[in-house]
């Protein structure tokens, strides 16, 4: 099938994979024995469309496997075609040995990696939603494809019988399913399942398709609420893998609060756009309902339509979600929140100091005081913080964690600002962490320079492999 729309999946960006709360391929190989782990060779034959073999794709990701992945342009079909047993695509092969077949090769996969429930109840259900959705995407399909010289309306009727009768009938049963489990953040239990990947996958083409957008996705929203947290909250962990699911970062056109935010997502190299609001622009911003607090920064998820506000909220949850953020090590995670609560309490400060609405001399008496007394009791404890990390190449541990995003941050937009020339001075007392913050800023120059640094953490990770 060549009606997908082209997307960035989530097998070409492996490394950043994650679940609900961790990175799911990480927790998953923990307890998993499968052929990736003996060094088979897995090679994926199919269009350059995720299509029917993007669930297996998802799959072979989720688990770690690491597979090539094989793309024939329409063109190119005819002079493969022979070589595959039914002469059909999706191909799975595994050291020379070919499986065929979607569904075949999904309940393969499934009870290779667990992805299967071993009760039949939870199993009947994982096929029930995988025929249901098979179902309602071969009718949308046919529906599209409706077209006859000798009835110019045949699609409209097609379409119409789909979205009066078979999609509700198909789309209605989904719910219901997914109501049935008490969790409702997948198919069965508590994890993945081989329905999980099929359904997020018709979902996201319902969602990028035009014509299947237009007729689904409202529907979705407003009649089948369970279906639509469901697929909301599996979008969420596939997010940066799905060209269409695009993130976007709102805040003024400075560095303030929102470099930090920048600055990670570019260490993640996600792809995100960068909307910058001028302050006369913002009155009437603020008042539109688009923004929970009324407040900056915001960032959005589209389409999933989910907003996360708080700048320590944020930096939490994608640090958590990504790895910046050491939470099976207190200690750890202490000395990382640590800084980010001082450097949180530098922030403020400079900013009450800039903008108080006081006299002229009062403030200045107050700019005095925090440069001459407050500053530097932050400063001598971040030094003697830093030192204590024996790496000396990040503030905790021996990788970027969100404390390192923060110091950037706060470099970025309070203490290299022209606003407080008092930092520089304030800054040379302090030779470790200035060489540090020059050092790091030095390799994250700008937040639109592609040439980042890339993630540590996915350093290690390819060295065990």
């Amino acid at each position: 099938f060549f009606f997908f729309f082209k997307q960035k999946t989530a097998y070409e960006i492996a490394q950043r994979l994650v679940g609900s709360e961790m990175c799911i391929r990480d927790r998953y190989q923990r307890r998993v024995h499968g052929d990736f782990r003996q060094g088979k060779k897995m090679k994926l034959y199919y269009f350059d469309t995720p299509g029917r073999a993007e669930p297996i794709r998802l799959i072979l990701t989720y688990v770690g496997a690491k597979f090539e992945d094989i793309r024939y342009k329409p063109e190119e079909w005819a002079k493969h075609k022979d070589c595959f047993e039914l002469k059909q695509l999706p191909v799975l092969e595994v050291d020379g040995k070919k499986y065929c077949q979607s569904y075949a090769i999904m309940e393969y996969l499934g009870a290779k990696y667990d992805l299967l429930p071993k009760c039949h109840h939870d199993l009947y259900k994982v096929l029930f939603i995988l025929n249901t959705a098979e179902d309602l995407f071969m009718k949308a399909y046919l529906a599209l494809a409706a077209t006859s010289p000798l009835d110019p309306k045949a699609k409209e009727e097609a379409m119409k019988k789909l979205l009066e009768t078979d999609g509700p009938l198909l789309l209605g049963a989904i719910e219901k399913k997914l109501k049935e489990n008490c969790t409702q953040n997948f198919i069965v239990g508590c994890k993945y399942t081989i329905a999980d990947f099929f359904l997020l996958g018709l979902y996201v083409s319902i969602l990028n398709l035009p014509e299947w957008n237009k007729a689904f996705a409202e529907r979705i929203k407003t009649k089948y609420p369970v279906l639509q947290a469901y697929a909301t909250k599996r979008m969420v962990d596939f997010n940066p893998y799905y060209k269409k699911c695009k993130t976007k970062v709102h805040y003024f056109d400075m560095p303030g609060r929102g470099e930090m935010i920048r600055i990670m997502l570019k260490q993640m190299k996600m792809p995100f756009e960068d909307i910058r609001i001028k302050f006369d622009e913002w009155p009437k911003l603020k008042g539109s309902g688009k923004y929970e607090l009324q407040q900056l920064p915001i960032v959005e998820c589209e389409p999933c339509g989910i907003n996360i506000c708080q700048t320590d909220a944020i930096m939490h949850k994608i640090g958590a979600r990504y790895g910046y953020l050491p939470m099976k090590c207190p200690e750890k995670l202490y000395k990382v929140v640590w800084f980010c609560n001082t450097l949180k309490d530098i922030m403020e400060k400079c900013s009450r100091v800039a903008f108080a609405p006081l006299p002229e001399d009062k403030k200045k008496a107050m700019r005095t005081d925090f440069f001459t007394k407050e500053a530097p009791i932050f400063f001598d404890a971040m030094e003697n913080h830093y030192k204590m990390n024996k790496s000396c190449c990040f503030l905790v541990g021996k990788s970027y964690t969100i404390a390192d995003f923060y110091m950037l941050g706060v470099y970025r937009g309070f203490m290299n600002s022209p606003m407080f020339p008092e930092f520089k001075e304030l800054l040379g007392k302090y030779p470790k962490l200035l060489e540090y913050i020059e050092k790091k800023d030095k390799l994250l120059q700008t937040v639109h320079s592609p040439k980042l640094q890339p993630n540590l953490l996915s350093k290690k990770k390819k060295k065990k492999k």
